[in-house]
């Protein structure tokens, strides 16, 4: 199943629709990255926050900051692009649900991490973006962001016990905190059912994907959503 991809014509976003019918429940997961087009994100929000529930991600953290320049110092006025809105607060009918770690929670998995990773994301992260500030590309950034809710061969061979720390603070933590929000948002409603939207960075939907099939979900609908245009 494509969760992103990129081609001649440009970065799309699947949106997959999930139904069950032993749940009266709907689930829509938006996968997201973090540059874009603003029309598409403003397609996505309002989309998202017409459901009655939304999960969103978002971890304040000076670590987060300081890794997410890799890409928030991208020239996006150059692309015609936009650094991903804030979700929190996005006018709609929806119950937000912020189902990422708090600050703490965050740290106490960072610091798992072996201290010469940490020193070198401290250091590697803005030599990043200032590299794609003047380098970027609509094509560069869309290439490398295409993905499926398998693990691709890559992600396979780049792990290390020495990264084991990382991949647990970046990615499994933030996945087993997204599932326990989903678990107790369908246990909420069970009896009277409802929609929930997932706005999510697309990494994470590969957990959900797994927890949803787990339970008996299947894809009923899924449609094509422009990020950028090539």
């Amino acid at each position: 199943m494509q969760l992103l991809e990129f081609s001649i014509a440009g970065l799309r976003s699947a949106r997959h629709g999930f139904g069950n019918p032993d749940h009266p429940a709907r689930v829509t997961l938006f996968p997201m990255v973090h540059v874009g087009e603003a029309d598409f994100f403003q397609r996505v929000y309002d989309d998202a926050f017409d459901h009655d529930v939304v999960l969103f991600e978002g971890v304040r953290s000076p670590v987060v900051r300081n890794i997410t320049r890799a890409y928030r110092w991208i020239n996006v006025d150059r692309l015609g692009l936009v650094v991903q809105p804030r979700t929190q607060g996005y006018p709609g009918k929806a119950r937000e649900v912020h189902a990422d770690l708090s600050p703490e929670e965050f740290h106490a998995v960072w610091r798992q991490v072996p201290l010469w990773l940490r020193l070198a994301a401290h250091v590697v992260a803005p030599l990043m973006g200032v590299k794609k500030r003047f380098t970027a590309t609509r094509e560069n950034i869309g290439r490398r962001l295409g993905l499926d809710d398998y693990s691709s061969r890559n992600t396979v061979m780049s792990w290390s016990p020495e990264t084991a720390g990382f991949h647990l603070a970046i990615l499994t933590a933030r996945d087993e905190r997204l599932c326990e929000a989903l678990h107790e948002v369908l246990k909420d409603l069970r009896e009277g059912g409802g929609s929930v939207a997932i706005v999510y960075g697309a990494m994470h939907m590969q957990a959900v994907i797994r927890m949803l099939d787990q339970q008996g979900f299947r894809v009923r609908e899924s449609a094509w959503m422009t990020v950028f245009s090539a």
